[in-house]
Formats: C-alpha cells, structure tokens, sequence
C-alpha cells in the first residue's frame, strides 16, 4: 500500500469507523469545490488561484480502493493516475482565462467519486501586483521589554537586498491555530488530560477574531475539531478521546499545514509531544516542503519526561533515522520563526501554551513588496535585523516564490 492512501485509509477510519463522528473536513471542502463525493478533493490548484502556464495538479482521495483517477482539464483529458502522489503537471500555455479541472476517481467496480475546481482568468487590463509579504517578528530584549520599537529600527532583506518596509503594527492580527496534541500510549495516566487543560486554557485567552481548530493523534488522526471562534466549543470537544496507539508526529504536522494552508490570518501550529515518531509515512524533509509553502508558524512544546532519545527503533526508521527525523524538526520549528518550549511534564502545558500565547500577542508585524519576485517557485531567504543594542529577532527563515 503505498504512501499517501494508507494515510488516508488510516484517517478516514480513524475518524469515521472508530469514533462514528460526521465527516467535519470533507464537508468543508464541499463548500469550496462542487464536489459529488466529498472523499475526492484537489490540493492544488487552489480555490481563487488564477493559474496559467505549467501548473501542477495534486490530488488527495480518502479511499482505499482507487485504481485510476482521470483528470480532466477544460473538458479534455490531461492524463490517468494510476498510484498515489497523484500529481501531474500540465501547460497552459499563455492562456490567463479561466480554467476547469476535473479528477475522477476509479476502483474496481466503477467510479468512486469526483470532483470540479474552476480558477477564475485575468482580465487584459488588470493590473498585476506582486504579492505582499508578511513577517510576523519577535523581538527579545534583555530587559524584557520590546515595546515601542517603529518600522525604521527595523532592516528585511530578501536574498540579501534591502526591502522598503510598507506596513507595520504590533501584535494585533488575528490568529488561526492548529493545536496538534498527541493522544498516543505515552501520553496515559492523566498525561492527556492534563494537556487537554493547556489547551483549554489557550483557549480562554483566544480573541473576538481569532480561530482555532484541536488534532488530537496518535497513529491515526483520532479527533479533529472545525475551526471555530469560539472557545467554549471547542473546550466540549475535548473529552471523547483516550490515549493509545503509537505516534505519527509527521503525518499530523501535514495534515495541520495543508488544513491552514486554506486560513487567513496569522497561521501557526502548536505542537504538543515528546518528538519520538514511531508510525509516520512522511518524513521530516517533506514536512518541511510543506511547511516552507504554507508560512505557518511552528512552536513545539516538547515533553521530555520519560522520553529516550537514540533508544528507539522502529519498522520505518533504525536509530540514527529517528534522531535525524527529530534534529529535523528542530531545525524546521527554527525556520518558520516558532521555537521549543521544553516542559518536564504534561502538568506544565498550561503555562507553556501561555508563553506562546503571550509572544504571539507581542509579535511586530512588517509587510513588503519583494523587490526581485519571479514567480518560479524558488526559496527566498529572509533575514531581519533590529538595530538596537541587547535586542534580538525571530522570524521566518523565507518562503517559497509562487
């Protein structure tokens, strides 16, 4: 079985089967795409996405029994897939109107399901501007206080020219956050519940415009939340589910990148587990492809009680493997601007999700219009300099030209 659909086997029975709980993510894309059956959906191209030239096609397909999938673009046929990745890559040419692709799933006895996103064109006399980039900035000072700084202390530069800073305020944009939290054997004996309260308490700081959504994991996603505004809400959700299984760190952070990849607002993931991957399909560097093309944020609350670092096998990764896999996301938490808040036992989550929360709130953030952007989907290396003494910056390492 490959990849991507044991995954997605793995989910939809986790999530369907095993809890009998509503499909809450496909019926959410059903919005968003004209779909017959919700269980085949398009990664990319994205929904408003005005695409032309060569365009990458990604499909994903909740089903265990897909043979074939037939994409369809403008109402001709563009290729079979026959295997996960299902991606093809197709030329457009010049032609900037608008676009309709169709994938169609297969099995063995007929059609699974399908689904339609149509991109909308340009107009010949739009005008075409270069996307606004975001740094969402903390500043530490050892003094601890960072208030007051204004955009003229600060220098952005990308691939190491110098950007004219055109927007700039504190930390009062609105947060979208994936909460990942791992429910796996290590977490039992009150370990879960005690995390479960951190949460809720990073709730009740939540704002008038701020949105959140709770992956609870282990092997196999076990519980996922909508995104919702509302704290309360979300805080009921939390009691359904026990810790077992082992624990799929990098299945989980993919599946919270790709569902924040579709927020607005300032995305960031809170990661709560010891870092010891035992199931995962993906590895880090995968993770980190998406991450760079999300520009989500990645803190990682990390438990270290009782964990064994250079100790672990498993059937997918021999030692060496797995401490890679976790220098891995190290180094991926750093990139994006986020950092580890190391905690001794799940009876501390409750002040290191406040820490982060805090620090979300006192972020600066500054807006520019990159001065050399080509669109070619290459990596654009971000660096910010504060110059004041005693003061110190942490933002994301880049992002992805597209």
């Amino acid at each position: 079985m490959s990849l991507l659909s044991r995954r997605a086997f793995a989910i939809a029975v986790a999530g369907l089967a095993v809890l009998g709980i509503p499909r809450l993510e496909p019926s959410a894309r059903a919005q968003e795409d004209r779909l017959e059956d919700s269980l085949v959906f398009f990664l990319s191209p994205r929904p408003n996405e005005t695409v032309f030239g060569e365009v990458e096609i990604e499909i994903e397909a909740l089903y265990e029994g897909v043979t074939e999938i037939v994409v369809l673009v403008d109402g001709a046929e563009a290729g079979r897939l026959r295997r996960p990745p299902y991606e093809i890559t197709v030329s457009l040419g010049d032609d900037y109107g608008s676009h309709r692709f169709e994938a169609i799933a297969h099995g063995r006895d007929g059609e699974l399901g399908r689904t339609v996103r149509e991109t909308p064109g340009i107009e010949v006399d739009d005008r075409l501007d270069l996307e606004l980039q975001q740094l969402y900035v903390t500043v530490e000072a050892r003094d601890g206080d960072t208030r007051g700084l204004r955009a003229f202390d600060f220098e952005v530069r990308d691939q190491g020219t110098v950007q004219e800073i055109v927007t700039f305020e504190g930390g009062d944009a609105a947060l979208t956050v994936a909460l990942l939290i791992d429910a796996s054997d290590s977490m039992a004996g009150g370990r879960l519940e005690a995390a479960l309260s951190g949460a809720r308490a990073f709730f009740g700081g939540m704002r008038e415009l701020d949105e959140a959504a709770i992956f609870l994991f282990a092997d196999v996603l076990r519980w996922k939340t909508p995104f919702s505004q509302n704290p309360l809400e979300l805080g009921d959700r939390l009691e359904a589910v026990s810790s077992r299984g082992g624990s799929a760190i990098n299945d989980a952070l993919f599946r919270g990148l790709r569902q924040l990849e579709r927020r607005q607002g300032r995305r960031v993931i809170i990661l709560l587990s010891d870092g010891v991957d035992i199931h995962s399909l993906l590895d880090i560097d995968q993770v980190t492809w998406v991450a760079r093309r999300s520009r989500s944020v990645i803190y990682w609350i990390e438990l270290r009680e009782g964990r064994s670092d250079g100790l672990v096998t498993s059937h997918w990764r021999n030692r060496e493997n797995h401490g890679a896999e976790i220098e891995g996301l190290r180094r991926l938490v750093a990139e994006t601007g986020g950092r580890i808040v190391p905690i001794s036992s799940p009876d501390r989550a409750s002040e290191a999700f406040s820490v982060i929360l805090e620090e979300l709130r006192a972020q600066y953030v500054l807006g520019y219009y990159p001065s050399a952007n080509r669109g070619d989907g290459r990596w654009h290396r971000v660096r910010v300099k504060l110059d004041r003494p005693g003061f110190k910056v942490r933002t994301r390492g880049g992002y992805v030209d597209y």
